[in-house]
């Protein structure tokens, strides 16, 4: 008879070691994130600008636009670091003038007017041109047309 006792015993303790192993297992959850970046080496503004532009294509594939993150000047080439932001967090573009020359101090000014200007011409269908000029007193400009 003690065996007919300890039987059901056993099999209840199997059953609940059983269903210990077999518990729902729960997913990792992501407590944090961060947006795609690339980073260029340039040299002077023409190249700064080509680097602008490429973060354009880079950050495309995330249907995003490239945001500048941080500049360093410490050595040459300099180095730009751009992070792709969603399109739907970006403001909405300042004013605007195409073939207005736009006078800047710092390569941070140089690329905010350009993406201005291409933000510009892209709601007007066309990719924006720009031409960087330096006056004979070093002061520094840029003027972008729509084609």
């Amino acid at each position: 008879m003690k065996t007919a006792y300890i039987l059901p015993v056993v099999a209840t303790a199997v059953t609940l070691m059983l269903a210990g192993c077999t518990a729902p297992r729960h997913e990792p959850e992501a407590i944090a994130a961060a947006n795609p970046t690339v980073t260029y080496k340039y040299q002077g503004e023409q190249e700064l600008l080509q680097a602008n532009q490429n973060a354009q294509g880079y950050c495309s594939q995330y249907h995003a636009v490239p945001r500048t993150v941080r500049i360093e000047h410490g050595s040459e080439p300099h180095v730009v670091v751009f992070e792709c932001v969603p399109t739907a967090s970006v403001t909405t573009v300042q004013s605007f003038s195409p073939n207005t020359p736009y006078t800047y101090r710092s390569d941070e000014e140089l690329l905010d007017t350009s993406r201005n200007a291409q933000a510009y011409c892209m709601a007007h269908g066309g990719q924006s041109v720009q031409t960087v000029t330096t006056a004979p007193d070093g002061s520094r400009s840029v003027s972008y047309s729509c084609r």
